[in-house]
């Protein structure tokens, strides 16, 4: 009989376990599908939420996609127009190349040469020689020349410093060699 009651309490136990177990089940599966219902319900309110962002998002993309398109016409026209700037700029130094080549005032194989300095090419400078004995004045010398005889910052005396009078004699019989 002892072995009847132990048996009997044993499986008094092993049946409360069982049903507590069970309880315990029903109740997380109960806590589980009211969540799960909650989660339906805020998906079912964010859904409208949705609709309006993915417009909202198809809208701002082709924004974006014309302002793209856009920039691209505004670059094939900036490269147009820079084209069109570079070919007048090499026009125009292409003329003043061929003037300062033609002009025998001009030295355009000089190192240092650059075509139309400063907008125009040499200012004239008067021809000497046995037609006209008389060196030009300042007023009609080629800009970095002076004539002999003129005074001023670095002249050495009553005519031009050594350097400047270099350069004018080697200009000079430049210009009487043509």
């Amino acid at each position: 009989m002892k072995w009847v009651i132990i048996i009997l309490i044993i499986l008094a136990v092993l049946l409360a376990v069982a049903l507590i177990w069970t309880a315990m089940k029903r109740k997380k599966d109960q806590v589980a599908r009211e969540r799960a219902s909650e989660l339906r319900s805020e998906a079912a309110t964010t859904a409208s939420a949705k609709a309006e962002q993915e417009a909202r998002a198809r809208e701002a993309q082709a924004e974006a996609d014309r302002a793209r398109a856009q920039a691209d016409k505004l670059e094939v026209r900036a490269d147009e127009e820079r084209t069109a700037y570079d070919m007048t700029r090499a026009a125009e130094e292409d003329r003043l190349r061929e003037a300062d080549r033609l002009d025998p005032d001009v030295d355009h194989r000089a190192e240092d040469y650059r075509p139309g300095v400063n907008g125009t090419s040499h200012r004239p400078v008067e021809p000497t020689g046995p037609a006209n004995p008389v060196p030009p004045g300042p007023e009609t010398a080629a800009p970095g020349t002076t004539a002999p005889g003129a005074t001023g910052p670095g002249t050495t005396g009553p005519g031009l410093s050594e350097e400047d009078r270099a350069t004018w004699e080697r200009e000079q019989a430049r210009r009487d060699q043509r």
